[in-house]
């Protein structure tokens, strides 16, 4: 019988196939005496270094892949493999209770996991999933059995589990994973950020458990709804299909699209299309969607998942990584923005009663000068490899940007009496995030070499509204009159004073806002890769008057409804994606001959 399961999509798309059940941890552990204990220390000391060459290798191929701040977990796990409490316990029983080491092991895990699990503080909780990991990889080598791997799927398959650890999605066969799902997870766990990097459709947090699915099962994964449909009928299994393939003959007579050039309105205006990344994979992504630039490095991702801060020579081999992939076109890199719903555990970041609203982005820096200075000599020794931008997140005042730029040219001077080379043309810029920065625009403005509007922290300050509370994301709505409202405010200031205005929120990416926001003077527009073609179409479509005729009518509306109303209509009526498909599609591909 079909159901429906919902969860939390991660990683857009769609993909129909055979449920492939993943349990790496499953596995018999037999019980049994041994009569030398000094024999048995030998396996396990044979096991631990198996187990390092598996981890160092999972590492240099994580490191290539999503970079060396997402490898760097698996050093962690090096370290738990040395960890001197668990060692002395299991040497301590094997030779007091003359027991086979695999069986005292997998209990010490079990034992250790379970007072993890239960601990008040985060940082502790976050390290179950750690150990079980690593003493996994131990138990599979003391038991001379295979570790099961993705990497080793013999059909293509949808993978279900109920978690997938880091050394887990770091062996994915990602030619035969069709799809995710999982029972655990969120948006930026190590399996989501991977999914999406590589396009995988993906949804975690499902309300099932997932040996509840049958192996070979069917499955629909619907990584843009967040929902798994299991067993699904013939009908639906037609109706996905044809949705399938859709979304594949858009994305192939987009992806033609975009070698036309830069996007320009149908009156010659050109509209920068920048990119939001994150991973090192994203860069030749990117690339290859033909942007213009790099509108949102998110810093913040080399600081997450790993247990040491990240060093200015690795930071600075990041950000010089990207502006050199790019030069000459700009690479806008973030100051990290972390607290509110990024924990960085390393950090000792206090749990907070209202996060969004307490201890983060520049708030954080500037009582971190350490941190944020060395973040800032790894910027301003990479501006020298490309066109670099520096942008501040959550500026709420002139206070405060003249404060963090205050920081900015201090370690500018110092670099320099050191004789480190620096770029001569570099420009710093604000985000424009919260309500009052909004109100003040006209004064920061002055200060600043550039804005970029982030809509999705703008419209929960402005609107009261915690995005991820489901009780009232209802109201979590970029179309109300007030977010309409306050881009114009911003994007009047940034005309007045000659400097461009992006924006970066995940507005810039849905079609149905590009001419209104265009209209309302937004002179680019920043998103996910994903969404560069749509949006293109979109922006060729568009006449500038006209625009601006749009976005006048919008400000007139009293209500979000009667804003969605306008611009679905306007947006249905243009049809921009329907021409170009009939443009750029196989099937007019092959009637041109």
């Amino acid at each position: 019988m079909e159901q429906t399961l919902r969860g939390i999509g991660v990683s857009p798309g769609i993909a129909i196939g055979p449920a492939f059940l993943f349990d790496a941890r499953r596995v018999e552990v037999p019980k049994y005496a041994i009569e030398d204990a000094a024999a048995e220390l030998i396996r396990v000391d044979r096991a631990i270094e198996a187990t390092r060459a598996d981890l160092t290798r999972l590492h240099s191929q994580t490191a290539a892949q999503l970079g060396k701040a997402h490898a760097d977990i698996f050093n962690a796990h090096i370290m738990l493999l040395d960890d001197v409490a668990i060692r002395e316990e299991l040497t301590a029983r094997i030779t007091a209770e003359a027991l086979n080491a695999e069986h005292i092991l997998h209990e010490l895990a079990q034992r250790y996991a379970r007072v993890l699990g239960e601990a008040e503080d985060p940082r502790f909780r976050e390290r179950t999933a750690d150990l079980l990991d690593v003493t996994g990889h131990v138990l599979h080598h003391l038991l001379e059995a295979k570790r099961p791997n993705l990497r080793d799927l013999a059909e293509a398959s949808i993978v279900v589990a109920h978690d997938l650890s880091p050394s887990d999605a770091a062996s994915m066969n990602t030619e035969k994973t069709l799809g995710l799902a999982t029972e655990v997870g969120s948006a930026t766990s190590h399996t989501a950020i991977l999914a999406r990097a590589l396009e995988i459709p993906a949804v975690v947090g499902l309300k099932l458990p997932a040996a509840a699915i049958a192996s070979g099962a069917t499955l629909v994964v619907d990584g843009s709804e967040g929902q798994v449909i299991l067993n699904p009928s013939p009908e639906t299994i037609q109706r996905y299909r044809a949705a399938r393939d859709t979304l594949e003959r858009r994305r192939r007579a987009l992806q033609r699209f975009v070698t036309a050039g830069p996007a320009r309105t149908l009156d010659g205006i050109e509209i920068p299309l920048l990119s939001n990344i994150e991973l090192p994979i994203e860069i030749q992504h990117s690339v290859k969607s033909g942007v213009q630039g790099i509108g949102l490095y998110r810093t913040e991702y080399l600081f997450l998942n790993r247990d040491t801060l990240p060093s200015e020579e690795e930071q600075y081999e990041a950000y010089a990584a990207v502006a050199q992939a790019l030069h000459p076109l700009p690479v806008t890199l973030r100051t990290i923005d972390i607290g509110g719903d990024k924990f960085v555990s390393h950090l000792q970041i206090s749990k907070e009663e209202n996060p969004q609203l307490g201890w983060r982005a520049v708030r954080f820096c500037l009582q971190s000068p350490e941190i944020f200075k060395t973040q800032l000599r790894a910027m301003l020794r990479a501006s020298v490899h490309g066109n670099v931008q520096i942008m501040f997140p959550m500026i709420s005042g002139l206070e405060e940007l003249r404060q963090v730029k205050a920081v900015l040219w201090e370690v500018r001077d110092e670099l320099r009496r050191q004789r480190i080379p620096v770029s001569r043309d570099l420009k710093v810029g604000s985000m424009i995030e919260v309500p009052s920065a909004v109100t003040l625009t006209d004064l920061l403005a002055k200060e600043c070499d550039f804005f970029s509007i982030g809509t999705n922290d703008l419209i929960q300050y402005s609107l009261a509204v915690d995005r991820v509370n489901e009780k009232i994301a209802h109201l979590y709505e970029p179309a109300h009159p007030a977010v309409m409202r306050m881009i114009r405010w911003t994007a009047n200031a940034a005309r007045t004073e000659n400097i461009p205005c992006s924006l970066c929120g995940e507005m810039a990416g849905d079609p149905l806002f590009t001419e209104a926001l265009i209209g309302l003077g937004v002179t680019e527009l920043s998103m996910s890769p994903i969404a560069l073609p749509l949006v293109r179409a979109e922006i060729a479509h568009t006449n500038m008057l006209e625009a601006e005729a749009l976005a006048k009518r919008v400000l007139r509306l009293s209500t979000a409804v009667e804003v969605r109303a306008l611009l679905r209509e306007r947006y249905e009526r243009k049809g921009a994606m329907e021409a170009y498909l009939a443009q750029y599609s196989d099937e007019s591909r092959e009637e041109r001959g």
